[in-house]
C-alpha cells in the first residue's frame, strides 16, 4: 500500500465518522422538532377529542421508532484502537 492510499483510507475513515456524527445530531434535532409539533397538535385537538392523549402517545411512538431506525441505519464509523476490525 502506498503512502497516498494509506492517507486516503485514513481520510475516508475520518470523513465517515464526522458524517455519521453530524447525521446523528441532525436526526435527534429533527426528532425533537417533530415531538414538539406533536405536542402542538395535541394542544389543538384536546379541546374536542377525548382520546387526544392516546393519539399523542401514538404519534410520539411512531416518531421515535422512525428516528431510532434512521439512527441505527447509520454505520458506526468510529472504532477504538483496541477494537479488532479484522484488518490485521
Amino acid at each position: 500500500m502506498s503512502v497516498a492510499e494509506a492517507v486516503y483510507e485514513g481520510t475516508c475513515h475520518v470523513c465517515d465518522t464526522v458524517k455519521s456524527t453530524f447525521l446523528r445530531v441532525y436526526y435527534n434535532i429533527q426528532r425533537g422538532r417533530q415531538l414538539s409539533a406533536n405536542q402542538k397538535i395535541f394542544q389543538e385537538i384536546i379541546h374536542f377529542d377525548r382520546d387526544a392523549g392516546y393519539h399523542l402517545a401514538q404519534m410520539n411512538e411512531k416518531t421515535n421508532q422512525e428516528y431510532d431506525q434512521k439512527i441505527s441505519e447509520l454505520k458506526s464509523g468510529f472504532k477504538w484502537g483496541w477494537e479488532d476490525n479484522g484488518e490485521d
